[in-house]
């Protein structure tokens, strides 16, 4: 991912209608070529009522007609609470508006520029918004996949990174000789014939438009206020309220050691319970047992997940193609590349079935071009659950045990023993000199 600093201005009052449906410009990189999205979800404060609504990000001095199509004005619930949540295919996103900060702090934001940025994440009203809909919205119900367990949420450990529910599932049309960006409408794609949909690489979108459809699980979709008649869509808010509400005691909430809620590398409470108010999550306490209770979490539930959904998964489209052949080994990558972010492996360590320290439970096996074409699965548990299921494989790979040494040195001990004792029953010649 591009190291790029950028900015995303919001407009005065950017949660209103006039806000919403003003483009939110972009400074610091190019929206055409390192995206970032923006994705807010609605409730009606008197039906419970759920809806979806993705404001447009332009390029500062972008031109209407030119350079986008302008948005659709939404049309609002009479009393509504508003919550927007922003993601990027980069390394940062930060906020800021032109009013010295009052309209970012007016609208509740948090990764505000110049001060605690949250890596890819940054959100405005989310803490107020979910503390408004929790009471009163209607979630349906997990149906169970095809794998025989419950569909999967933003907490389920099988799904997870080391920054669980970060960035967005909205997608914005890029298409034209300008590059033209508009929202992803029906309208729009006729008006943009033949233009591509840039997407997030989110926890969010890989749940919903990925893992979920491999295992025959839908997402939680609602209404979109920028095509009221078109298709039906999610957002993070969606899942995060599902996720709340029915993924039960074993939650794979973010840990103190994501880099995304520390300051200059040490945790820091604040800005970890700021993350997880963002996304629905209950309190932190900071501690190392979250940490540790995380990577414990992805040891006996992640790893051995990919191995029991593995038909399910191999051959899967991959939700980014330049680091995982299918959706099976962009997982198998994800995971070691967490294991090691939140160093989960100084926090458990780890004997393979080699009987060498190893730094991950899986390998990720890369050609030239960094693209994993092949999993391998180093501690003797996994091994034995991937033999349960059918492997191993060209792409479900084991790590070589360790050289039968001791067998070895028996059969050496055993054979100098024999050597030995026929030396013992042959008699030993005189020297040809000595003898008479």
């Amino acid at each position: 991912m591009a190291a790029l600093n950028c900015v995303v201005t919001l407009p005065p009052n950017a949660l209103s209608v006039k806000g919403l449906s003003t483009p939110w410009t972009v400074t610091g990189c190019d929206q055409t070529v390192n995206p970032r999205f923006a994705e807010c979800t609605i409730v009606d404060l008197a039906t419970g009522a759920l809806s979806v609504y993705s404001p447009l990000l332009v390029n500062k001095g972008a031109k209407p007609g030119v350079n986008f199509i302008p948005p659709t004005v939404p049309t609002l619930p009479a009393k509504s609470a508003i919550g927007c949540w922003f993601g990027t295919n980069g390394m940062t996103t930060a906020l800021t508006d032109n009013n010295n900060g009052a309209d970012v702090r007016a609208a509740n934001c948090i990764g505000i520029n110049g001060r605690a940025i949250f890596g890819q994440f940054a959100a405005c009203n989310a803490k107020q918004f979910f503390a408004a809909a929790n009471p009163i919205v209607q979630i349906p119900p997990l149906a169970t996949g095809n794998n025989g367990l419950p569909c999967y949420t933003t907490r389920s450990f099988q799904i997870i990174d080391m920054d669980p529910s970060d960035n967005v599932v909205t997608s914005y049309l890029m298409g034209g000789a300008n590059n033209k960006l508009a929202q992803k409408t029906v309208k729009n794609k006729v008006a943009l014939k033949g233009a591509q949909e840039i997407t997030n690489g989110s926890d969010n979108l890989l749940l919903d438009a990925s893992y979920r459809p491999a295992i025959g699980c839908s997402p939680f979709t609602a209404r979109n206020l920028a095509d009221p008649t078109g298709p039906f869509v999610g957002s993070l808010a969606l899942n995060e309220f599902q996720a709340k509400k029915l993924q039960g005691k074993v939650q794979a909430l973010i840990p103190p050691t994501d880099p995304f809620v520390q300051i200059n590398g040490a945790p820091n409470i604040n800005k970890q319970n700021m993350y997880r108010a963002a996304v629905n999550q209950p309190p932190a306490t900071g501690s190392a047992a979250e940490t540790l209770a995380f990577c414990q979490g992805m040891l006996n539930i992640t790893a051995p997940g990919f191995i029991t959904d593995i038909k399910f998964l191999v051959g899967q489209t991959s939700p980014d193609p330049a680091n995982g052949k299918d959706l099976f080994t962009f997982l198998g990558q994800r995971f070691e590349a967490s294991w090691t972010g939140l160093t989960c492996n100084t926090v458990i360590p780890l004997v393979g079935a080699n009987g060498k320290s190893i730094q991950s439970p899986i390998t990720a096996n890369r050609n030239a071009a960094g693209v994993t074409q092949s999993l391998t699965f180093n501690t003797p548990a996994l091994i034995a659950l991937l033999k349960k299921n059918g492997g191993p494989t060209a792409e479900a790979q084991v790590l070589a045990p360790a050289p039968a040494a001791k067998k070895v040195k028996a059969k050496a001990a055993k054979k100098a023993g024999v050597a030995a004792g026929a030396a013992a029953k042959t008699p030993t010649k005189k020297p040809v000199s000595n003898q008479k």
